[in-house]
């Protein structure tokens, strides 16, 4: 896997950052967080996503919208390659992007983006409530006539391996005193990775 990845990271230096690129991050595995995610989901090829964001060009420079713990904000791009995993000096960070007949949708999905900086994660993951978790983000703001172009499926916090739901995800939501939305329509950054909407550029260089 290290061998298959690091020729993937090669295939990343050919191309430069457009606003609008999907950014999706493999965190280093010591969170249990995001191990369930990641449990829960599948990736393109190998890779174990469990965030995304969206590239924006701002004032000359790539920054990063995206939706965590403290909400939707704007990351610089360095900050946000930094806390990936890594191998070597290679951030695991695979940019996608929309394939011709989608970008249209760009300038306003980043203008319905901008508007939702300061709002609060989704830690509950459902729809309708005015907070986003990171693919939520995505899936609410890139529009085509006013329809989503990545569709919510139904959500499984299951682990894929073993058909059990994680005892993570037990407790994160017996904490918060919510019903595991299973099968709640959603989306995820594994699932979202693998869209036939978007085309894998490959893993985005360390500058």
């Amino acid at each position: 896997m290290v061998i298959c990845l690091v020729a993937l990271a090669a295939s990343g230096k050919g191309f430069a950052l457009r606003t609008g690129d999907l950014l999706f991050k493999e965190y280093p595995a010591d969170s249990a967080f995001t191990d369930a995610v990641v449990a829960a989901t599948q990736s393109l090829d190998r890779y174990r996503f469990s965030h995304v964001g969206v590239a924006v060009e701002r004032n000359g420079a790539i920054e990063v919208i995206e939706a965590v713990f403290s909400g939707v904000k704007v990351t610089p791009l360095d900050s946000f390659l930094l806390t990936a995993r890594h191998i070597g000096e290679q951030p695991v960070v695979m940019a996608a992007r929309l394939k011709e007949q989608y970008r249209k949708a760009i300038p306003e999905a980043v203008k319905r983006m901008e508007q939702l900086i300061g709002k609060p994660y989704d830690r509950e993951f459902l729809p309708g409530n005015d907070a986003y978790y990171c693919s939520e983000l995505i899936e609410s703001t890139f529009l085509i006539d006013g329809k989503p172009i990545f569709e919510a499926q139904p959500m499984t916090f299951k682990d894929k391996a073993t058909g059990e739901t994680s005892p993570l995800w037990i407790r994160y939501f017996e904490e918060l005193g919510r019903p595991i939305p299973e099968g709640v329509p959603g989306t995820n950054p594994g699932t979202m990775s693998r869209s036939e909407c978007l085309h894998p550029l490959g893993l985005v260089p360390q500058k």
